[in-house]
């Protein structure tokens, strides 16, 4: 009966899923190393739904806010005084990519998604710590969430966006 149990026990783990959110916040360090190894970090905070909302916000190296709302992508950058319109033609859906995950080893996951593969890592409650790609310019990046905070419900649209001066320079891309 007690192997029983933890055979049970093992094969929950095994088939355990990361937890979709409605929404999250959190700060986040991101590490984008080129394929000559020259390394750029940067750091900032994070607000997405389960779809495919998001809002970064740049603090350091650069000030800059990127934000979608699944359609287009807006780049606000604080230090050129430009803001970019871009309409999506792929857009990043994390609440995807964490559907698709599958149980790699301990708390290692990987998924499947829009051609690229994707390694999660989780915290014990398998909420996502940490998201690492290559990019399509071969970069590998890295990004890990710190004070991640799960929010009850999707975050206003009013939060998500990048607001910016009327005086910066438009580039519709």
């Amino acid at each position: 009966m007690k192997y029983l149990l933890i055979l049970f026990a093992a094969i929950g783990l095994l088939m355990a899923e990361i937890t979709v959110p409605p929404g999250m916040e959190a700060s986040f360090i991101q590490k984008v190393t080129n394929p000559n190894k020259k390394v750029i970090r940067y750091s900032g905070s994070v607000i997405m739904d389960n779809g495919k909302r998001f809002k970064w916000s740049y603090r350091s190296p650069t000030r800059k806010e990127v934000c979608s709302d699944g359609k287009r992508v807006i780049v606000v950058d604080h230090d050129l005084e430009q803001v970019s319109f871009y309409r999506m033609d792929k857009g990043f859906d994390l609440g995807a990519v964490l559907k698709r995950a599958r149980h790699y080893k301990d708390n290692l996951y990987t998924a499947r998604y829009q051609g690229r593969t994707y390694t999660l890592a989780v915290d014990g409650k398998g909420r996502i710590e940490q998201v690492a790609y290559r990019d399509d310019m071969d970069n590998v990046v890295n990004i890990r969430l710190q004070k991640l905070k799960i929010l009850s419900r999707p975050p206003s649209a009013a939060k998500m966006r990048c607001p910016y001066p009327k005086s910066y320079d438009r580039i519709e891309g």
